[in-house]
């Protein structure tokens, strides 16, 4: 139970970001995106992208992979409907 209740909190930690729900939503509208498109999209420092990058990435919500010297993104649906799957059955009767 306490590796679930981490894997909530480091999920739900993740999410608690305007910027990075709006990446979400960017790369669900668009599948997959290399890493300096969703930085330009949102005029976000490389820095700054690529934290929330890795904090999404960390928390399993996000996957990467790399092609040549590019980084794409996208959403790891298995793994965030899983965890929200979970975490919802928590509250039924």
């Amino acid at each position: 139970m306490t590796d679930q209740k981490d894997k909530f909190i480091q999920t739900f930690k993740a999410l608690a970001n305007e910027e990075r729900l709006e990446i979400l939503k960017l790369l669900h509208q668009n599948k997959e995106m290399y890493a300096q498109t969703i930085e330009k999209h949102f005029y976000l420092e490389q820095s700054t992208t690529s934290h929330h990058l890795n904090t999404l990435r960390r928390s399993g919500i996000i996957q990467s992979r790399k092609e040549g010297r590019r980084i794409y993104y996208s959403i790891n649906y298995q793994a965030l409907n899983g965890v929200l799957s979970v975490f919802s059955s928590f509250f039924k009767s």
